[in-house]
């Protein structure tokens, strides 16, 4: 997946945002079938979930606590973003799906790539026509990407819904999350999916408010979906402790079936390795 810097841009502003790497690795098992993500998994919270980070992510956290790293991210059942783990099942994303149809079609997709991530946000990473008609584009995507072989993660951001002339945007009068959801730009991903990202970081510090939005997503991407994996995203940018991040992840562990750990831009390491760690003793 050609994302653009680290995790930089996952975060900015009102969008946490999937920062692409060159690749994407998922940890996964095998199989390009929805299935395939629940099964084989311990049975004991937290390790039932699916987690995610990218590799400079794991750095960090490895380089604080080495076991807590491998115990969420080196095993199956986790997805590492970029690769580097011995049980990683390679995959790649793009921001750009006009340039993903391209990498397609010039055979320039590493041979080991499983699964393809596309990530539309309001951003410069995404062309501005598929930011003004993301649904279109997601459908694109997933129309190649099942072409190729692969299975398919679309993470759309709700800062689609602030883009200029877009086919769905918030009036006056809404909150950006309540005009994502009243778009359905989630159901829509899900429909297309074997995995979708809810990225409400930005609202983590209200876990009541993160809750809500978590929710009225997951509602629409099962409806559209019902095998389709949900994840959430947690990110250290918005938390000023790990109590902060447990109180997130408290609030929507009935809801979704894993979340995204972000430490963008190297933003306080300890705050995530310290939350996974109270989480395993807690839930363990």
């Amino acid at each position: 997946m050609q994302r653009i810097s680290s995790e930089r841009a996952r975060s900015i502003g009102s969008a946490a945002a999937w920062v692409f790497a060159p690749l994407l690795a998922v940890l996964v098992g095998v199989a390009v079938v929805p299935a395939a993500f629940r099964a084989g998994l311990p049975n004991a919270p937290p390790l039932h979930q699916r987690w995610m980070a990218t590799p400079t992510t794991v750095e960090r956290l490895r380089a604080i606590d080495p076991a807590i790293a491998a115990l969420y991210f080196d095993r199956r059942g986790s997805y590492v973003l970029g690769g580097g783990l011995d049980e990683a099942t390679v995959a790649a994303g793009w921001a750009d799906e006009s340039q993903f149809e391209r990498d397609l079609a010039a055979g320039t997709i590493r041979p080991d790539v499983r699964f393809v991530m596309y990530d539309p946000e309001g951003w410069p990473s995404t062309p501005l026509k598929e930011q003004r008609d993301p649904v279109a584009a997601m459908r694109a995507f997933a129309v190649a990407a099942r072409s190729g072989g692969y299975g398919v993660i679309i993470t759309p951001n709700p800062s689609l819904v602030d883009v200029p002339k877009a086919e769905c945007t918030r009036s006056a009068t809404e909150t950006m999350e309540a005009a994502f959801i009243r778009c359905g730009i989630e159901a829509a991903a899900a429909r297309l999916s074997d995995v979708v990202e809810i990225q409400g970081q930005l609202l983590e510090t209200d876990p009541v408010a993160y809750r809500a939005f978590v929710e009225a997503e997951a509602v629409q991407a099962r409806a559209a979906n019902p095998n389709v994996v949900v994840l959430a995203g947690l990110s250290t940018r918005f938390a000023s402790g790990p109590e902060t991040l447990l109180s997130a992840w408290d609030s929507v562990t009935d809801i979704v079936d894993g979340h995204y750990m972000a430490v963008p831009e190297g933003i306080r390491p300890d705050i995530a390795t310290a939350f996974l760690r109270m989480l395993a003793e807690q839930r363990g």
